[in-house]
This record gives structure tokens, C-alpha cells and sequence, in this order.
């Protein structure tokens, strides 16, 4: 993992038109094959492009690449490179106990240290299903840290041992951060990982203000388990109660484009150090890194990236650093595979 390749600086300029054509007939392939919309976006050094398909929202709009989107778990990857910057800049020992980062929040961290939690190690659970459906039975509450905090179960295993799924272990991570930064985790997301790359359309959804628009929506034959009607209650995707709930482990949204440029400056070195980069991006046998995962079925180039779903989006985030390319995908329906969608347009892209 020494010999990661980083990728060069941001490329300026468009892709050719034909390689454009091949990608967006890919994005018009998914949405006839039943997707509500396909919206993408690549960057290579060759230059960028980003398209959309089909229909966003309950007002039958067309879909753009500029529409912002609930991009759910790929904000995991964000706050592990929040994380690791502290690490970087010495605020934060990744194998300290987490809980030395967390003040007196009543809480029991399991002992895990910070990159056991980072790792998914934590010995803590996921979200049960009950505590989830609270948090979509009503959607202009905005849950406070307490209401969180009570959410979260007790640890169920050693921290190390075992890989696990989970989001209550993320939350921690969060307010783990807010203490070390003195801010909001949404002014740190911004200050630290938006803001000095340019993307003013990535945010981390909350109460202080609302998601710029256009929002993309799901259309009723893919609303999933939350009422069409309730999207952006409360100016946030899919809305006000699920954001807050949510917290840092899948409450960011951005547009296409902005998501891709983020994935760049993370593998080009600009938000982290070479050795920060290849911590995050050392796998274990679940092929799971700190914050992100290595995509061994990303052929024809190895890849790292996540997946994120939430109740009407479905996002995946891919960056195969040798053919030094970016690869975003965005579908509003939770059960689509956004996966599979960036591993077509990787494959159009090289054709």
C-alpha cells in the first residue's frame, strides 16, 4: 500500500463529446431498465463529465446533474478523513481509546480505540429497526444529542475483534470530532473538507439552514418506507428527523459533480498526507479500511469507495487511483444499484 498512486492536480476541461455520449447512454440505459432517474458524474485527467436521466420528483422534473442529493453512507468516508486530519495535525491518537475524545457524554465506547472504531470494530451494534422507524415517524423533529446518545445500544463484543456495521459507532466519531475542533460537526465538515476545495453544494445536513436546491427527489413508485409527501420536511434530504438522527454517519448531501471532486482531493493528497491516505485505505480480510472500502469486483482497475442508501436515495462513491479516475453514481430508490452503475460507466469510460 506504499506505492498507492495519488492523482494529479484537478484536471480543467470536459471529456470528448463521443466519450460523453457513451456515458450519458448509459445513465438513459438505467432508467429505461426501470430507475426513476440516473444521475453521474467522472473525472479523469482527461478532463470531466456529468449527465443525468430521467424523472426526479414528485412534480415529474427532469433530472440534473446539478440536483442535490441525500448521499447517506459515502459521508462515512468524510468523517474518517475528518478524523484522520486531526490525526494528521497531532490533535488525535488513532490508537488512544475513543473514549478520551469524548469528554463526559454518558456513553460507553467498549474501549475501543479510534481506529478500531474507525474500522468498524467497535464491539457496538448497528441501529436497531425500531429505533430507525422512529426516526421517520415524524420528520420535522430534530433529534438533540441526548435523544441520540439514548439510541445508541450497549456493546455486544470486544472491541477488535470482530467487524461489524455500525452507525451508533460513527456518531461517537462525530461528536468525538466536535469536541476536538470546539465546532459544530457541520462548520468542521465545511471548514476542513468543503470549503477549501470549492464545493459549496456538499454540506452536512442539519437544523441551522436549509439544502440548496434543486433537491432530488423519489417519485412515488419509489418512496420506499418514508411518505412522498414528507421529503424536505424541514429543509434537509430526505428530511429534517432522519438528517439529525443521522448525524456524521449519513446525513451529507451534495450534487454529482461536487461528490466527484471531493473523491479527487481525498486521493490526490490535498486533504491528507500520503501515510494518513494509505492508513485510511488499508483493508482488512471484510475488505473494509478505515472509513472506506477496497472494491476488489471493480474491475478492470482496483478501486476504493462505499456505498450509500437511505429511504429513497441509493449513492456509491469509486476512485481507482492507477486509471486515475473518479466515479460517481446517484439513483432515488434505496433498494437500486448504484454500484453496479459506476461500474458501467467505468467500463464506458474505457472503452
Amino acid at each position: 500500500m506504499a506505492s498507492l498512486d495519488l492523482l494529479p492536480e484537478l484536471p480543467r476541461g470536459d471529456l470528448p463529446a463521443a466519450t460523453a455520449a457513451r456515458l450519458q447512454s448509459i445513465l438513459d440505459e438505467l432508467v429505461s431498465g426501470g430507475a426513476p432517474d440516473a444521475i453521474g458524474a467522472i473525472i479523469t485527467p482527461n478532463g470531466a463529465w456529468s449527465g443525468a436521466a430521467g424523472i426526479d420528483g414528485p412534480s415529474l422534473r427532469k433530472a440534473t446533474a446539478r440536483d442535490e442529493f441525500n448521499i447517506a453512507s459515502v459521508s462515512k468516508p468524510m468523517l474518517a478523513a475528518l478524523i484522520l486530519r486531526l490525526s494528521q495535525e497531532g490533535t488525535l491518537d488513532l490508537d488512544a481509546p475513543l473514549s478520551a475524545y469524548l469528554g463526559d457524554l454518558a456513553i460507553n465506547a467498549n474501549g475501543s480505540t479510534v481506529r478500531q472504531a474507525l474500522a468498524m470494530r467497535s464491539g457496538i451494534g448497528d441501529t436497531p429497526s425500531d429505533i430507525q422507524a422512529e426516526a421517520r415517524a415524524d420528520c420535522a423533529h430534530a433529534w438533540s444529542r441526548t435523544e441520540v446518545l439514548r439510541s445508541i445500544p450497549a456493546p455486544h463484543g470486544s472491541a477488535g475483534a470482530t467487524f461489524e456495521y455500525s452507525n451508533p459507532t460513527y456518531k461517537l466519531l462525530g461528536y468525538a470530532a466536535e469536541r476536538l475542533t470546539g465546532q459544530p460537526l457541520e462548520t468542521a465538515f465545511n471548514e476542513r473538507l468543503f470549503r477549501p476545495f470549492g464545493l459549496d453544494r456538499v454540506l452536512l445536513q442539519g437544523p441551522a439552514g436549509a439544502t440548496p436546491k434543486p433537491w432530488a427527489l423519489p417519485n412515488a413508485s419509489h418512496a420506499g418506507a418514508l411518505d412522498l409527501a414528507s421529503y424536505g420536511v424541514g429543509g434537509t434530504l430526505p428530511c429534517l428527523s432522519i438528517s439529525t438522527f443521522s448525524f456524521a454517519t449519513s446525513a451529507v448531501a451534495s450534487d454529482a459533480p461536487s461528490l466527484a471532486r471531493w473523491g479527487w482531493a481525498l486521493f490526490s493528497g490535498k486533504l491528507l498526507d500520503r501515510d494518513h491516505l494509505v492508513a485510511m485505505t488499508t483493508v482488512d480480510g471484510n475488505d473494509y479500511g478505515l472509513g472506506i472500502e477496497r472494491l476488489p469486483d471493480f474491475a478492470p482497475d482496483l478501486a476504493y469507495g462505499t456505498h450509500g442508501g437511505q429511504v429513497g436515495y441509493s449513492a456509491f462513491l469509486a476512485v481507482l487511483p492507477a486509471s486515475q479516475t473518479v466515479v460517481v453514481a446517484f439513483i432515488n430508490d434505496e433498494d437500486a444499484d448504484a454500484q453496479g452503475a459506476c461500474r458501467a460507466l467505468a467500463r464506458a469510460l474505457a472503452e
